[in-house]
């Protein structure tokens, strides 16, 4: 947890007993965070990093130096509550003024830092940590019925704003969160716009390499290390990286005998270890392949709920866990490729010409629904729900009649995944990385390059007739043919049967509990056959490209320990 505030509010004793870092009470308000500013009745804090600090600083007239709190106090003084739009980079920032009777709450403009708040009546509590507000008695632990169907028929992503709690929320992307004198309202100051795009092929190539420089350049002085998959997205990050620094630290994960367990299939086509050497030998890094073992990634599962506070993608989370730790040993900052598939068109739902029906990432409604107990099924209605959301959110996505009927179903296709899965896997990211002592950098969703790369036709996007052309082409001289060319895969899960087995094991323990508070809502004997069903690892997945029988019992675990640790009320 990085900040715990919370305004308008008579409770506003020390934070020490949820947070070690000092708290600054003025009034009404108290802020607790490492790095904050205090200058009479105004309180201030960024959490994060400024990208354009050096000019944010010559508007205000300050020195380059001055710190991220003393900026953000210094910008709402110019600006006032609108500040926010005058800041980039991925930091969330708080504002709070005693005199004007004023909250203002931001989050980045591509949601890289995550802002969760609860309102009761016209006190706010705000964090970055879900936990910390139920540690602060800020918000009660229920879950109800809404926050039951986007953990069981979205998780483990959620909608845009929402929470599994009753009366969290989560601040969205490109919005802040102003209060002044009791009134509350969420504004969005930075949306992704559908405009014309003007340059042809080979302008658009140049453009998308100069951002893809500029979006290095910015990283470069932190002197990262890079998680390398041997991938296109890692790759051509390495090789720009390199080019600013020879002395290049990179880092791969694998898993034991993963040469033995490994079946190709339509998500999965190859194994990383061969790309990986290639690209090591092409840059001459300075590598290191982090090999996990099966128990490890069962045995932190929950740790990884503690890390985000919520279920989440089951020992895909705890193989990065477990992977940050190991590159922590030797940098505090790692560039990673992720978001580039959301961004250039990687992912297998942007190919073919289907009707946009679902979420495609999130499908599996008849194995999600039929866990569940019959007089919750039909409380919930889980198909009714994911449906409606689905409709309303690609509504809100779809840029017009305008498009023609392939554009602008690629281009809803593409807000509806920034929205839900690189969310998600922002959060992963983020809170694996944070909980290893480790801060990750995601130079492909910087916001200038996303803008930009949005409005590129997807004709263009597909240029040369494969997924993630425009890519590809921006990088060309900079990788050798078969990195450049190697097909999509995503980020390595274990296919051992060894952890099959164990989470097989922690499932059936659990299903043993006549306490675990998961049979609440999942039914007890549907979940046991799951468990002692074949699990074969390489299924076609229920969430994304990776989680498949393994994983949902993994996921069911984390809901249980979720519900259990946080003694968290069920409210249908």
């Amino acid at each position: 947890m990085n900040y715990f505030g919370v305004y308008h509010s008579d409770y506003t004793r020390s934070g020490s007993g949820i947070f070690d870092a000092p708290c600054i009470t003025k009034g009404r308000m108290m802020l607790c965070a490492h790095d904050a500013q205090s200058s009479g009745g105004v309180l201030a804090a960024a959490f994060g990093r400024i990208r354009n600090r050096r000019a944010l600083a010559g508007s205000l007239d300050c020195p380059a130096p001055t710190p991220d709190a003393r900026l953000v106090m210094l910008a709402y003084r110019k600006w006032g509550v609108d500040y926010p739009e005058y800041i980039e980079g991925p930091v969330a920032t708080c504002l709070m003024d005693a005199d004007a009777d004023a909250l203002v709450l931001s989050r980045d403009r591509m949601g890289e830092q995550p802002v969760f708040y609860d309102m009761q009546g016209d006190c706010v509590a705000f964090s970055d940590h879900p936990d910390t507000l139920l540690k602060a008695a800020r918000t009660e632990p229920v879950l109800d019925a809404d926050g039951a169907r986007e953990l069981f028929g979205l998780g483990p992503a959620r909608t845009p704003g929402r929470t599994f709690y009753r009366s969290m929320r989560a601040l969205e992307s490109g919005c802040a969160l102003v209060v002044q004198s009791g009134r509350a309202e969420v504004r969005r100051y930075f949306q992704i716009e559908d405009a014309p795009h003007q340059d042809d092929e080979a302008a658009t190539v140049d453009r998308v390499r100069g951002l893809l420089e500029q979006c290095v350049e910015d990283v470069a002085p932190l002197k990262p290390a890079v998680m390398l998959s041997g991938g296109l997205d890692s790759t051509a990050l390495t090789a720009l990286l390199h080019a600013r620094s020879p002395e290049l630290l990179s880092f791969s994960v694998d898993y034991q005998d993963n040469a033995r367990d490994f079946r190709a299939n339509a998500f999965r086509p190859a194994m990383d270890a061969p790309y990986v050497l290639e690209a090591v030998r092409a840059y001459n890094t300075q590598h290191r392949t982090v090999t996990l073992d099966q128990a490890d990634l069962a045995q932190t599962l929950d740790r990884a709920v503690s890390l985000r506070g919520f279920p989440g993608m089951a020992d895909i989370d705890t193989s990065l866990l477990l992977f940050a730790r190991e590159i922590a040993r030797f940098n505090r900052y790692v560039v990673s490729g992720e978001c580039g598939d959301e961004v250039f068109g990687g992912y297998p739902w942007f190919k073919g010409t289907a009707p946009l029906e679902g979420f495609p990432w999130s499908g599996s409604l008849e194995l999600r629904e039929g866990l569940l107990k019959k007089d919750i099924r039909d409380a919930l209605k889980l198909r009714e729900y994911v449906r409606d959301t689905f409709e309303s959110r690609r509504a809100a996505a779809d840029p017009g009649a305008e498009y023609g009927p392939d554009e602008r179903r690629l281009r809803t296709m593409q807000r509806l995944c920034f929205e839900y899965f690189m969310a998600n896997l922002q959060e992963r990211a983020v809170r694996m990385c944070e909980g290893a002592g480790l801060n990750v950098l995601t130079p492909l969703c910087d916001d200038r390059l996303v803008q930009y790369v949005y409005n590129v036709p997807w004709a263009m996007k597909f240029m040369g007739g494969q997924e993630k052309g425009l890519f590809r082409a921006a990088v060309r001289d900079l990788l050798p043919d078969a990195l450049l060319h190697r097909k999509k895969s995503p980020y390595p899960k274990t296919c051992s049967p060894i952890y099959t087995r164990i989470v097989r094991d922690m499932a059936l323990r659990m299903a043993a509990d006549s306490e675990a508070p998961v049979f609440e809502l999942v039914d007890r004997d549907r979940f046991v056959a799951l468990a002692e069903s074949e699990l074969n690892p390489v299924d076609t997945p229920w969430y994304g490209q990776l989680m498949a029988g393994p994983q949902l019992l993994g996921y069911l675990w984390q809901v249980n320990r979720w519900l259990r640790d946080r003694n968290i009320s069920i409210w249908l």
